[in-house]
C-alpha cells in the first residue's frame, strides 16, 4: 500500500526535532528531503497516495490529524483567523530556516 510521503528537511536541526517528536506519535512516512530541490526545502510537505501536494501550515495540519495528541491543534490552526496569523508566521519562519541551511551549506562547503 502506497503511504502518503512527508518531506521534511533532516539536516535543519529544528524541523529534525519537531519531527523526530511526529515519528514517536504516528505511523507518518517521514522522508529526508535535504538533497531535494528547493522548493522542498523551503517548506513542510506532503505528497498524497493520489499525487496532490500539500505544504507550509496545510502539511503541517495533516501531519496533526495523524499525530496522537495534536488533533485538537489541526482543528484550531484551521479555523479561519487563526489559519491567516499561523500561514504569515510560518511564511517568515521556514524562509529564515530555509537560508540558515542554505547558508550554512555554502560554508561546510568551503571547508
Amino acid at each position: 500500500m502506497y503511504k502518503e510521503k512527508i518531506l521534511f528537511n533532516e539536516k535543519c536541526s529544528i524541523c529534525n526535532f519537531e519531527i523526530k517528536h511526529y515519528k514517536e506519535r504516528s505511523n507518518l512516512n517521514f522522508i529526508d528531503c535535504s538533497e531535494m530541490e528547493d522548493k522542498y526545502l523551503k517548506r513542510l510537505h506532503v505528497i498524497l497516495p493520489n499525487n496532490e501536494e500539500l505544504s507550509g501550515v496545510d502539511a503541517f495540519i495533516y501531519v496533526w490529524k495523524q499525530t496522537t495528541g495534536y488533533e485538537w491543534l489541526a482543528k484550531l490552526i484551521k479555523l479561519p483567523g487563526i489559519k491567516l496569523i499561523a500561514v504569515f508566521f510560518y511564511a517568515i519562519i521556514s524562509r529564515l530556516l530555509f537560508w540558515k541551511f542554505k547558508l550554512s551549506s555554502v560554508s561546510i562547503q568551503k571547508k
